[in-house]
């Protein structure tokens, strides 16, 4: 029974994309292939000037900030091996100065 809703539903799906690449569905040329019907909606999508998804690419919506994390990882090494050098300098000069 769930493979009876599941092809209806993918059914539907088909024939709800086919109406939005073609305007309508007529039962004379619904026999396309899966393959055919992606090729029109996205012959289509491109026409109008709109990525196949219609969505902008995730980079451009959620901006890495990689370049910032780095900047910070790189300051705090540096930092880190300032103390450690001044650390050390003073630890000599307490228990080995003349």
């Amino acid at each position: 029974m769930k493979d009876e809703e599941n092809s209806s539903s993918v059914w539907s799906k088909y024939l709800a994309a086919k109406e939005s690449a073609f305007g309508s569905t007529q039962e004379d040329d619904i026999h396309l292939s899966l393959e055919e019907l992606e090729a029109v909606i996205a012959e289509t999508a491109a026409s109008s000037g709109l990525p196949e998804t219609g969505m902008p690419p995730r980079s451009n919506v959620h901006p890495s900030s990689r370049r910032q994390l780095s900047r910070w990882f790189y300051l705090a090494l540096v930092v880190l091996f300032s103390a450690l050098v001044i650390g050390l300098f003073w630890w000599g000069r307490e228990h080995y100065a003349e």
